[in-house]
């Protein structure tokens, strides 16, 4: 079965977040996917905690392997101006597309940067990948599900993988995906983390017997490995035909990153 997965991160030193004790180099990252079977991953860098220089020269050394996405921090430029300068430049180093996370570089999701951001992205052709686990604490968080109806109601030009698929509220984004062409929802990391709710599971059954050309999965490595993801989808998958799996796992992601000739 082919796997391509959604998302995977890499450092340099092979720290995470400080942490030592989590393995997230690029060799531990490679053996994973061999041993899972993973012919293809995301990988993505997050503005402020990964190098956009690293996440591009291990996309080079294996471009079968992996599509490159540049983390991209929009309220750290002064002007819009700014934001499409540098967008160019990450377009013109190769990257397919940038990663957007408002909650670890503490910003709202429809802050105006952000939504220039978006819009400037799709006309350029870059694919947004947007975290969608918004909340911080502290502070009142909108509605997750709003918000990104509000993205793609203001930017259908711009392709949008909708990462984590906005945890327990994943139906409510599942009615929005399904109504946007620009959109994919993404459970890289809501596999795992939700675990045990039976509601969610089931959810999350549902989603892959009724969409399967509209969601895909990942192993937000090194929060997980892709072998940990796939034998979780194997469990909420049951069931399911063959050819839904296929897309999951597969074609929808490979449709939007076809393979460089």
């Amino acid at each position: 079965m082919r796997f391509f997965d959604s998302l995977t991160h890499v450092t340099q030193d092979g720290s995470w977040f400080g942490e030592r004790h989590c393995d997230a180099s690029a060799p531990r990252l490679l053996d994973d996917l061999q041993q899972a079977g993973a012919e293809r991953a995301l990988l993505v860098a997050i503005a402020g905690y990964q190098s956009n220089d690293y996440t591009m020269q291990v996309a080079r050394a294996h471009p079968r392997r992996f599509v490159p996405i540049a983390g991209f921090n929009p309220v750290e430029l002064p002007t819009t101006r700014r934001i499409e300068a540098v967008l160019k430049g990450l377009k013109a180093q190769g990257f397919a597309g940038i990663k957007l996370h408002p909650r670890l570089n503490g910003y709202d999701p429809l802050d105006d940067k952000m939504q220039a951001t978006v819009d400037i992205a799709g006309e350029l052709g870059l694919t947004v990948l947007l975290d969608t686990l918004f909340r911080r604490r502290g502070l009142a968080t909108r509605h997750a599900p709003d918000v990104i109806d509000q993205l793609a109601a203001h930017f259908p030009h711009t392709r949008m993988l909708l990462l984590h698929g906005t945890g327990p509220t994943m139906l409510e984004l599942y009615e929005i995906v399904r109504a946007c062409d620009n959109l994919l929802l993404d459970l890289s990391f809501t596999l795992l983390r939700y675990q045990g709710s039976q509601r969610l599971d089931d959810d999350m059954h549902f989603l892959f017997k009724t969409t399967d050309q509209l969601v895909t999965i990942g192993s937000d490595f090194p929060e997980a490995s892709p072998a940990q993801a796939l034998a979780r989808f194997a469990q909420l998958s049951q069931g399911i035909e063959q050819r839904r799996i296929e897309n999951i796992l597969w074609n929808n992601l490979n449709r939007w990153f076809p393979l460089p000739p």
